[in-house]
């Protein structure tokens, strides 16, 4: 028996970003197909960010992080913190964003300023943002601001 007969030479992902989009939706469906979470899909900053990433761990490393994205997400829609959370802050341009990826960073941006304000006391950062502290918690946890031990007062 002969294997090596033809080499066959698949290059990295870096190089074949045509490919990102179709690999996210059908590591996505894989991974939603085995869960009982209910995900619509990837907003639009989430595929460019993927479309940005050099991808180092290859195609390996994108199952993995849309397999943590879905396992991790509290929304219908994943969201680029969602795929890289070590680095939410990460800007991709786009001429035209949805409104809920909009609103999601600009909740996410006052939290911050809020959580700055008070010294990280989620009571008076909640009392500042006028909601509750449940919600502030809620929403820490989804933007991936949530490090270490809760802070009431």
């Amino acid at each position: 028996f002969r294997l090596a007969v033809l080499p066959v030479t698949i290059p990295p992902l870096r190089e074949r970003p045509e490919d990102i989009a179709w690999l996210l939706d059908r590591f996505l469906e894989n991974a939603v197909s085995r869960s009982d979470v209910r995900i619509r899909g990837f907003s639009a900053l989430a595929e460019e960010a993927a479309l940005a990433h050099p991808w180092p761990g290859n195609v390996r490393e994108l199952r993995n992080r849309v397999e943590r994205a879905v396992a991790l997400s509290t929304s219908e829609w994943i969201m680029p913190c969602d795929l890289f959370p070590d680095s939410a802050a990460r800007t991709v341009s786009a001429s035209f964003a949805p409104l809920a990826d909009v609103r999601d960073a600009a909740e996410r941006r006052q939290i911050e300023r809020a959580l700055e304000e008070t010294g990280g006391q989620i009571a008076k950062a909640a009392g500042l943002l006028a909601i509750s502290r449940t919600t502030l918690w809620e929403k820490m946890t989804r933007f991936g601001l949530v490090e270490g031990p809760r802070s009431e007062s």
